[in-house]
């Protein structure tokens, strides 16, 4: 895997995957709690980012509203990365014809539009479809590498803490 730094100055596009889907099978409780069925997911596997997030809403809504978190998420958070430009790609036809021209999806003077506008005086975005089984943003959590190999933590446990021999008094537990 490339690293983040070779990403900014290589000038190739930071591939993300977006992802959106309905739970069909929540927990009557929970949705009696206010949780919503929908999820909006996105996923920058070079930098081992995995989002998911509840929230309601059509299908095609809940693919846009994940497209603007993960814009925001580079924006805001990947900032020193120097990030010019975005590959989205989703499982999503709609998503991705929406984009094409002439769109119910994005019309002039909507919120969605002049928001996708605002990203792309900071991005180039380009958005593209890819097959559902190879939608890096439908990978289970589990499955999923938290660091990318190229990465590690600079953390580690002090070792001669871990030598040293402590005597603890013998508890002998509650009484009830």
């Amino acid at each position: 895997m490339a690293s983040p730094r070779k990403t900014s100055t290589t000038r190739q596009p930071v591939r993300c995957f977006i992802a959106a889907f309905e739970n069909r099978a929540i927990d009557a409780r929970l949705e009696g709690f206010g949780f919503s069925r929908g999820v909006l997911l996105f996923a920058i596997p070079e930098l081992g980012i995995l989002f998911r997030c509840r929230a309601s809403g059509e299908m095609i809504d809940l693919e846009f509203g994940a497209m603007f978190a993960l814009l925001k998420f580079i924006k805001d958070k990947l900032a020193d990365l120097g990030i010019k430009q975005v590959q989205i790609l989703s499982s999503n036809p709609e998503f991705v014809f929406a984009f094409t021209g002439q769109s119910r999806h994005l019309v002039a003077k909507t919120e969605r539009m002049k928001m996708l506008k605002e990203y792309n005086r900071l991005f180039q975005i380009l958005i593209g479809f890819v097959e559902p089984r190879k939608n890096q943003a439908m990978v289970r959590a589990v499955d999923y590498p938290s660091m990318p190999d190229s990465r590690s933590i600079g953390l580690s446990p002090d070792e001669d803490k871990l030598r040293q021999t402590v005597f603890k008094p013998f508890q002998r537990g509650l009484r009830l």
